[in-house]
């Protein structure tokens, strides 16, 4: 515009100034300021000056949208909300609190960068305050902190206010849906969902998102095939973030063709999809195909995660495939640089010990850095069944019993092992000890 015959003016330098700040258009942006500057329309015409503020602001040039504000002779809510919105992003706690003890007056979108600011700073006291002290309050006010209470767990708060809100809209509901389903409260997402349809609300990719997550929590492949004819009956998008969520629902709940037809829906996939699919095959029986997706990661250089390599050793443990297990918990570390956690022993304990190798799972135990743990010494305990193995079974049932006083499964295991080997007298003691540990008998299981 500068270029042209006509000079820009209070009314239209404003418009390109935001364009900038939208596209993040710095260098552009502090070519129309001093443009703005040359022709005396800032910092006196307000607008013009508030679009500098909010230029700097938005593009991260935190000093000159100071500096920008700091040179209005009189600012008003708008000068200030800009500045003070892009500390709430940033949880600049301090700062933010200056400039709204400092604003000459507070409009709505102050009040709600207060509690934005505090939220990501994970202070819900202080966020809590604010949004008690506000006069007024909008949709914003609500979500925000309804929001913040669901990412950080607090699902109890986080309900209390959702029931106490005059109008809920999609957004906290679907927050709600998410909130429960990310804390592991399936039952309550789900229900949360049924609450919504009752209400009218039409469902948007991001709920579905949670409910799809809480139905593979379940577990229940009925389950599953209604929740995948709902976005299909819906019309939900099928971004990434949805394909990514029904491969990992149908895997973990054995629809491996449903599982497989999603995977193949995303372009390019990451870690994520490839993990649920390995994980989901390895566990429903087709451990021999999960190694070949494993392979196809491989090949289109998709780095493993940690959780990648506990579904790829699961898979050689249950297709029986102990050398190719073990060159994989090599490569793990030499080719990866991923540490071995226990999840990663006991998956390998697990595979030795089906194969009948249960010295070397046994000394492999002895070798986990962070100790013993209850997940190796269960798979163990189950291998010592399966092969009638006494002398073994009984180091490695003391230690569990040190580590898991009240898992009943354990006691019930080993008098099982004796019972098998006809050592009655032994077995009734191990029933006896675990009747001393827990008044009432009650089932366990161990790892596997």
């Amino acid at each position: 515009m500068p270029r042209l015959p006509v000079s820009p003016d209070h009314y239209t330098l404003p418009f390109s100034l935001n364009a900038a700040a939208a596209l993040g258009l710095l260098r552009l942006g502090a070519s129309l300021h001093a443009v703005a500057l040359r022709l005396a329309l800032a910092p006196s015409r307000l607008p013009v000056a508030n679009a500098i503020v909010d230029l700097y602001a938005k593009c991260n040039d935190l000093p000159a949208a100071h500096a920008a504000l700091a040179s209005i002779p009189s600012p008003d809510a708008v000068s200030f909300n800009s500045l003070l919105c892009t500390h709430a992003r940033f949880a600049s706690v301090r700062a933010a609190e200056c400039l709204f003890t400092s604003m000459p007056s507070r409009t709505q979108v102050s009040w709600n960068a207060m509690v934005v600011v505090y939220v990501n700073a994970g202070d819900f006291a202080s966020a809590r305050r604010v949004f008690d002290e506000m006069p007024a309050r909008d949709l914003a006010s609500w979500s925000v902190l309804i929001v913040g209470y669901c990412k950080h767990g607090s699902m109890p708060s986080a309900r209390e206010l959702f029931d106490r809100m005059p109008k809920k809209d999609l957004v906290t509901w679907t927050a709600m849906i998410n909130g429960y389903a990310q804390n592991g409260r399936a039952e309550d997402s789900l229900a949360s969902f049924r609450k919504l349809e009752a209400a009218g609300i039409e469902p948007d990719a991001a709920t579905m998102v949670g409910v799809i997550s809480a139905a593979s929590q379940i577990g229940s492949m009925e389950l599953a095939g209604q929740i995948g004819a709902i976005v299909d009956s819906r019309r939900i998008e099928r971004n990434e973030k949805v394909l990514t969520a029904l491969v990992d629902m149908h895997a973990k709940c054995g629809n491996v063709e449903q599982a497989l037809n999603a995977f193949r829906e995303i372009e390019q996939p990451d870690a994520y999809p490839y993990t649920a699919l390995i994980s989901g095959l390895a566990t429903h029986g087709h451990a021999k195909l999960a190694l070949q997706v494993f392979e196809r990661m491989q090949a289109q250089a998709v780095r493993p995660d940690p959780i990648t390599f506990v579904g790829v050793l699961t898979a050689c443990s249950h297709a029986g495939l102990v050398d190719l297990g073990l060159d994989y918990w090599e490569a793990m570390v030499q080719d990866y640089g991923i540490s071995r956690r226990a999840d990663h022993y006991a998956c390998v304990v697990d595979m030795l010990g089906r194969a009948g190798r249960l010295q070397e799972a046994f000394e492999m135990i002895q070798t986990m850095p962070m100790g013993p743990h209850p997940g190796a010494l269960g798979a163990l305990l189950s291998a010592c069944k399966t092969h009638d193995n006494v002398e073994i079974a009984e180091v490695v049932a003391s230690k569990l019993f040190e580590l898991e006083p009240r898992n009943t499964g354990n006691y019930i295991m080993l008098s099982s092992i004796y019972a098998g080997k006809e050592q009655w007298e032994e077995a009734e003691r191990v029933r006896s000890l675990m009747k001393t540990k827990l008044p009432f008998k009650q089932p366990g299981s161990s790892w596997v």
